[in-house]
C-alpha cells in the first residue's frame, strides 16, 4: 500500500440500482474502469436486470429502461465477474460508500460474509483538498478539470469521469503536498 497511486494500479466503479437504498433496491448497471500508470487500460460493464420493473424516475435519470433489461444476467451471475476484474486493485468512486454497500448486499448472499476491499472517495477527497469548490458532484468536478464528458447517471460514464477526476485529484496531492500512496489519500478521503 506504499506505492504510488498515480503511477500504480486502481478502479475506478460505478453503479446504477432502482433506488438510492441498497436495502431496497437493486443494481441495474455496474461498471469500472482499470487505471494503470496514469491510463485507462482495461473497461467492465454489464446491464443487470433486477427482477422487477424500474421506476420511471429511475428511467428518466438514467435513460436506462425496462426493455433494455430483458434478457440481461442478475447481479449473482456478474459479481463474480466484477471481482475478477477488480482482482486486489484499490477502487476509487465518487461516494464510494454507496457503490461499495450494493457490492456488499451481493456478496454477502453469494458468499455470506462482507465485502471488505481498499477503497477512496472522490467526493470526500475533493472536498478536503478543494474546499473553496461550491459543488462537488461529478459533474462539477469534471468542469472543473476541464474533463469532457457525454453524459452522467451512466456507469461506464461515470466510473471514466470518476477515474480522470481522480488522476486530477492524485496530481494535485502528489505535486503539492508529496501525498501519493494509499494510506496517506484515504487520510484525506475521510468523509
Amino acid at each position: 500500500m506504499r506505492e504510488i497511486l498515480l503511477e500504480s494500479t486502481f478502479v475506478s466503479i460505478d453503479v446504477e440500482a432502482t433506488g438510492f437504498d441498497p436495502s431496497k433496491s437493486e443494481i441495474i448497471e455496474i461498471a469500472c474502469v482499470r487505471v494503470e500508470g496514469g491510463v485507462i487500460t482495461e473497461r467492465f460493464s454489464s446491464l443487470v436486470y433486477p427482477g422487477y420493473p424500474l421506476p420511471q424516475r429511475i428511467t428518466d435519470l438514467t435513460g436506462i429502461t425496462n426493455a433494455m433489461l430483458v434478457g440481461k444476467p442478475k447481479m449473482e451471475e456478474v459479481l463474480p465477474k466484477f471481482l475478477k476484474f477488480v482482482g486486489d486493485s484499490v477502487i476509487v468512486a465518487h461516494r464510494v460508500e454507496k457503490d461499495i454497500a450494493f457490492v456488499d448486499k451481493y456478496y454477502k448472499q453469494l458468499y455470506g460474509k462482507r465485502f471488505r476491499h481498499p477503497h477512496i472517495c472522490t467526493l470526500n477527497l475533493a472536498k478536503n483538498i478543494l474546499p473553496d469548490l461550491r459543488k462537488y458532484s461529478l459533474k462539477d468536478l469534471a468542469d472543473y478539470f476541464g474533463i469532457e464528458y457525454k453524459r452522467i447517471h451512466r456507469a461506464m460514464d461515470d466510473a471514466q469521469i470518476t477515474a480522470l477526476v481522480f488522476l486530477e485529484l492524485l496530481k494535485l496531492l502528489w505535486y503539492r503536498l508529496g501525498i501519493g500512496d494509499y494510506l496517506g489519500i484515504k487520510k484525506l478521503s475521510k468523509g
